[in-house]
Formats: C-alpha cells, structure tokens, sequence
C-alpha cells in the first residue's frame, strides 16, 4: 500500500471486530492419537462408501430412465442381487451420528466459515440489466462467493454489509501526477520510481474481489486528466468490470463539490436537482454500470438550489433505481449527520455511511464521539487514509526517513515530526511481533483441522503496515487504503482472518497519546 497515494489522499480530502476463535485440539497420548485416528479412519471409510453408492446409484437411475421406457427403468434399476440401490440422502443428524465420541474431529469445534450475504440489487432490475454483463449462468448474481467472509456475523451499522470490513481506493488509478502510466510496460527506473500501468491495477482488483475485498471507493475527479483517454479512475473501474465480470465488487463513487468541479474544467455549473441526477448518471456511463451501490456527497458544498435540493435529488436516484444507497463525506459532526437523515427520512430514505480520515495518526473521530456517533445512527463509518501518508504504518521513521527508497528529492516529512512519532513506531514493531506469534501458535493448533476441510492458513508474516490497518478496523471502521499493483493488494489480503485483541489495541492507543504529546521513549 503506497504511503505516497495515503498522503496525496490525505492532503486531498481535507468496536472492536469479531476475531475467528480456533478451538484448541484436546490433549491426548500417543496411543490414544492411534486409537482416535484408526476409529476415525473406519469411520470415515464408512461415510464415504454409503457417499459412493448413493452416487452410482443415482446415476444409473439417471441413466436408465433417459433411454428405457418407465417399466424397463425399474427394472434395470435393481441390483445383481435384486436390491433396489436407496436414493435416501443422508441427513445432517444422521452424519452427525457418526462422529459422535470422537474428540478428535468433532465437527462442532470446527471454525464456521461463512461467506458474503446476498448482494443486494437495485429497486429497478431492468435498470440494473442495463448495465453490467449478466450474461452466463443466471445465477451468478445471487451466487454464493468463493471468498471467505470473515466478518459475515459482525453486527453492521444498517442493512449496508461490508464484506471483512475492509475496502480500497482508487484515488491513484489515471492520475500521473501519482505514478500512473498508459503503457504496456515499465522501465526498470519506472518500476524503482513506484510507477504502475493499466494492467497492474487489473492483477489488483482480481486478486483483491477474489478473496473478499469488494468495497472499492473512487470519485468523478479521481484521473480525470485522463478522462478523454476513458483512463480516468471511474472508467478504468468500468474496465476492470468488464474484464472480469465474475465478481460482484460494491462500487462507491462520490460527486465533487459542485464549484471545485466546474474549476478542475471537468464541467459547467451545476444547479437544482437535475445538477446532481446528471452527475449520476454521467458516472454510470463511465463505470459502465447501471446501478451505484453507494453514492457520497461532500458537505457543506452551497450547492445552488432550494433547502433540501441535494437531499431530494438523491432519493429520486434511489427510487429511480440509479444508486442503492446515500452517504456522505468528511460529515464531522452528530448534528450534520443528524439534519441531514432526518431529510432522507422524509421521503424513505437514510443515511448509509460517512467517510472522514481516521488513523493511528490522527484519531480525532475517535476522540471527538464521531465513530460514536455513527454506530448509534445506523450510519457506517469508512476510513481514508488509514495509513497516515506512511506516518501511522510505520514506513516512513526517524531511522528511516526514506521509506527505504533511494531517492534525489525531498523527503516527505522532516526529522522533528518523525521523531514525534518515535514512540508509536516502537510499539508497532513490538505488537507486530506479538501478533505474528500468536497467529503462528494458533495455526499451529488448527492445522489439523484445516486438512480436514481445505481451510485457507491465516497469514502471519505480519507487517506494521496490516497492524494500523486492523487497528482501524478493531475501532469499528470500514478502511479504504489506496492499492495500485498485486504487490499492494497481497499485503492488504493479509489483513484477513486475523484481529488485534483488546490488549493490542490498546498498546497502540497508549503509545499514540505518548507521540501526540510528544512524549518520546
């Protein structure tokens, strides 16, 4: 995750999670472990030859009932020695029935994985066939998904589920002032500069849907120099959709601020309701979609019209069919977000999500009851720049004030503030190393239960940079950190299925206060 698109997102905006409980396995001899596996062996060979019988059987009534009339079906479907095979499908206490006593495989002590819940559709399906290609199996949109949702039980904020609480931005994606480049292929220098290509934001996205992180987050400026190359962020989004259109990722995009937008050239100004519609739709023809799962708007932007213009226009996309769901950015307060869910209300509508900066850096939404506040609306709190710019992952230090890149030009912050924050620098290597080991005692516990049903290992090469993105996470925060290339996209992989406990979060917590009144250890 690049500490440069962090601090470029940061400069530009301006509960603690259910963790998987692995059972230990029960303490035994050796002999006992023999005893345990050989039952367990008789019993299993048992399992799976009545598995096979059933299989064979119900195969050749499938067979025989396709080429014989009904009478020479049920006859042949009679065994050599004149039994009729059962088509009885085992029940799940009957299979229950043949584990009973045994401690070692005891199916109840197993981890219960789930995966994503059913994802929503927008109120108009002929709209939403408009859009993305639902071509194939007819499924595919209610289809169960092949990640796994660690967070399928966690108690969300509204209807509005997040798959793992974690998502990712797109602030980089077109924009070359960021490293972005419309090519095929990199130099040497390039790739050293941290320059990345169409494709490697292709490798990310399809990594990333494919083990559970589907919440992407973009905006209408993001690339838009690139726009009439179609290589701005929503229009590459729109590209990686119709690459890949086997995923299903919950796309968030957000109108900007109606006078910057007409200052960035991107267009005139925008007035009364038909402002915001037209800004909706013309960022469903640059995704290629045809509905928006979560539409954000920015406070406090004078937008020209009568009281309740942007609230009104807004539903009138919902019920239109044209977004899913309304949220807000950078809302800092109760009474704002208050004032303006209670004019969603009035036509049927609420408030989905507020997106503010929160991190180990800056913990103010915290401090001031913001995520408080969000918990007790029913509004879910989304986190930018939940690294710090490099500051809260720990990869720009005082004894690294590079990031470790060899570079000719100034450095992104100077000596005083990194030594500031010296003492939370410490103590992410110290609860980096304490969760790597109790990630690796605990797969050493559950491998053998893992073999069993071909669970994914919990990663635990643990780097400082996943700690701050599960401290976000353990606050009861969505984070959206910016992903450019499959190297950024593995490290964020590896902030799932994993959790930091109370005790590290609050050693974090600790040892922030310390860096934000400049107590140095």
């Amino acid at each position: 995750m690049s500490a440069q698109n962090e601090l470029n997102n940061h400069k530009s905006r301006g509960v603690t999670t259910n963790a998987i409980q692995f059972v230990s396995p029960m303490h035994m001899s050796s002999s006992e472990d023999e005893e345990e596996e050989e039952d367990l062996d008789d019993e299993l060979s048992k399992l799976i030859g009545k598995r096979d019988a059933l299989r064979r059987s119900t195969s050749a009534s499938a067979s025989t009932s396709t080429s014989s009339s009904s009478t020479e079906s049920s006859s042949s479907s009679t065994t050599a020695s004149g039994e009729t095979p059962s088509s009885k499908v085992m029940t799940p206490e009957e299979i229950t029935s043949l584990y009973e006593g045994k401690t070692g495989m005891d199916m109840f002590e197993m981890p219960e994985f789930k995966t994503k819940r059913p994802d929503r559709i927008s109120k108009t399906d002929e709209i939403y066939d408009k859009g993305r290609d639902t071509s194939g199996s007819s499924s595919d949109k209610n289809a169960e998904d092949k990640f796994i949702d660690f967070q399928a039980e966690y108690e969300d904020e509204n209807e509005f589920h997040v798959p793992n609480r974690i998502g990712f931005g797109t602030m980089a994606w077109g924009d070359t002032t960021l490293g972005f480049k419309d090519g095929k292929k990199l130099k040497k220098k390039e790739k050293k500069a941290g320059k990345f290509l169409p494709g490697d934001l292709q490798v990310a996205y399809n990594k990333l849907l494919e083990h559970g992180i589907t919440l992407m987050d973009t905006s209408e400026l993001y690339g838009l120099a690139g726009r009439k190359k179609s290589l701005s962020s929503e229009q590459i989004i729109g590209t990686c959709l119709e690459e890949n259109s086997g995923e299903n990722p919950i796309v968030c995009t957000t109108m900007s601020n109606p006078w910057k937008h007409m200052k960035s050239g991107a267009g005139g100004l925008r007035l009364g309701k038909g402002g915001i519609l037209s800004a909706i739709e013309s960022s469903l023809e640059r995704i290629g979609t045809g509905s928006i799962d979560l539409y954000q708007v920015p406070p406090r932007m004078f937008y020209l019209g009568t009281p309740g213009t942007v609230a009104d226009a807004l539903c009138d996309a919902v019920d239109a069919g044209l977004i899913d769901h309304i949220g807000v950015t950078n809302m800092n307060n109760k009474n704002s977000m208050e004032r303006f869910a209670n004019k969603l209300s009035k036509r049927g509508h609420s408030l989905t999500s507020n997106q503010f900066e929160f991190s180990l850096i800056n913990r103010k939404a915290w401090k001031s009851g913001l995520i408080a506040a969000c918990k007790e609306l029913g509004v879910v709190p989304i986190a930018h720049t939940p690294l710090g710019g490099g500051l809260a992952s720990g990869v720009y230090t005082a004894t690294n004030p590079t990031g470790g890149k060899v570079s000719a030009g100034k450095q992104p912050y100077d000596f005083d503030t990194l030594d500031k924050y010296s003492t939370l620098h410490t103590m992410l290597e110290t609860v980096q190393n304490k969760v790597k080991s109790r990630l690796e005692l605990e797969n050493k516990q559950t491998m053998d239960r893992r073999s069993r049903y071909n669970g994914p290992a919990i990663n635990t090469d643990i780097s400082t940079a996943q700690i701050a993105i599960n401290y976000v996470v353990a606050k009861g925060c969505v984070p959206i950190p910016g992903i450019k290339n499959g190297k950024e996209a593995d490290e964020l992989i590896g902030c799932l299925g994993w959790a930091l406990s109370k005790e590290e979060v609050k050693m974090l917590d600790d040892a922030a206060d310390m860096s934000d009144k400049g107590i140095r250890t």
